[in-house]
């Protein structure tokens, strides 16, 4: 069985880039707004020109998609992918920076490296875009949030999506080990920014407050305090939710939490605000006193609160298996949250939340971001049998494969 599935996917592989249709044929396509069996699928061009279980158009190719799934391609929200390659040498390190008088104004998509060996090997398990959110080291503040497509040309599609804030019991050290003075920290910065950003002129010329932050960690913030721009704040007691909540109320700014291992304590406050929330949904364990109250049913109970859920996944393992986002899916499923509710954590609402270039859902018209998988997607036996981003067919290749074949190559010698 193992052997009929590999021809398969080499059959899939052997279509051209270049062709200009494709007909997917009796496949289930998996979406935000529930399951369509047995369904044709024609993209055209790179674009998904028709779906529906009666398609009269002829194409360059077609593929059987009996008993096989499609989703839109899979989005993890929290990586670092691009930024590091060997965790163990700092030298292929780039998602933090110990200077600290660089902060908000780290840019991480900067260091983005579109060869790194990470990418085709996420790449192969259906994950075809990423945040990479960089971590903090010497302050609250770590930085930019970058949002990379993992094509057959990588590519950093937009270099500064958000700021991001470490809220949690990590931040709180950088900041004296005291939630109090992080609180003040960062308030502290936000008004910086804020008087910075109304007197620009005569504070460059150094007629001004003194400042905690540098000129160009100000300039960062600026979108920030002016609403343009959204704060993702790492953090996780129900507590420390709160405080942020109340943060972002009184500087009006646009939130997006991350972490949030105690936020069914809170959901109904934070569907109220209209915050979207970043989550591992696998990530149940009370590691810290910050997370004594996880529990895995933690993404089902904020979405039936109200809360938009998008998916990171497998704990630190947010690089190097940053595909896993899909186990962490599954697991939310099965722990009550509805499947297509999950889909879309994974596909369309980061598509939407951040409006760059990324479709995240199967409709006509769109170009295609597609996976299609062996069996149930959301099941850890199915596997991705063909990837295809902005329309082009992935080669499923890897430096992890290549090595599977070499040495099953002198197995069977």
């Amino acid at each position: 069985m193992r052997y009929l599935q590999v021809i398969i996917i080499l059959s899939i592989v052997s279509i051209p880039a270049t062709a200009n249709s494709l007909l997917i044929k009796s496949v289930d396509i998996y979406s935000s707004s529930g399951v369509e069996k047995n369904t044709n699928v024609l993209i055209e061009n790179g674009q998904i020109t028709e779906i529906g279980q009666r398609i009269s158009h002829t194409a360059d190719r077609e593929i059987d998609g009996t008993g096989k799934s499609i989703t839109a391609g899979l989005f993890n929200a929290s990586t670092h992918i691009g930024a590091v390659e060997v965790s163990a040498i700092g030298a292929t390190v780039d998602s933090y920076s110990e200077n600290d008088s660089v902060t908000a104004s780290l840019k991480i998509a900067e260091a983005f490296n579109p060869n790194s060996t990470l990418i085709p090997h996420n790449r192969t398990h259906g994950l075809t875009h990423a945040l990479i959110v960089p971590d903090s080291a010497t302050h609250l503040f770590s930085g930019q949030v970058g949002l990379i497509q993992l094509g057959a040309n990588p590519r950093v599609v937009h270099d500064s999506l958000a700021v991001a804030v470490d809220f949690s019991e990590y931040g709180f050290e950088l900041s004296g080990n005291s939630r109090a003075a992080a609180l003040v920290e960062l308030r502290q910065a936000l008004d910086d920014a804020k008087d910075f950003s109304r007197n620009r002129k005569s504070a460059l010329a150094g007629d001004h407050r003194d400042y905690e932050l540098s000129y160009a960690d100000l300039t960062a913030l600026e979108p920030v305090v002016n609403g343009t721009k959204p704060l993702l704040v790492r953090t996780n007691r129900a507590s420390d939710i709160k405080n942020i909540l109340s943060v972002a109320r009184e500087f009006q700014l646009k939130l997006i939490l991350s972490s949030v291992l105690e936020g069914w304590m809170v959901a109904d406050e934070i569907a109220a605000a209209g915050v979207p929330v970043i989550m591992d949904p696998i990530n149940n364990l009370p590691r810290a006193y910050e997370s004594l109250g996880a529990r895995l049913d933690n993404a089902k109970l904020m979405s039936d609160a109200g809360v938009d859920l998008i998916f990171t996944g497998m704990g630190r393992s947010e690089s190097h298996n940053a595909y896993l986002v899909r186990q962490s899916a599954g697991n939310a499923v099965a722990n009550g949250l509805n499947k297509s509710v999950a889909i879309a954590a994974m596909t369309k609402n980061p598509a939407t939340l951040f409006r760059a270039s990324v479709s995240g859902d199967i409709i006509v018209d769109e170009v295609a971001d597609l996976v299609m998988w062996s069996g149930d997607p959301l099941e850890l036996t199915s596997e991705a049998e063909l990837v295809i981003i902005e329309g082009e067919i992935i080669p499923m290749e890897s430096r992890s494969l290549q090595l599977r074949d070499r040495y099953f190559e002198r197995l069977k010698q």
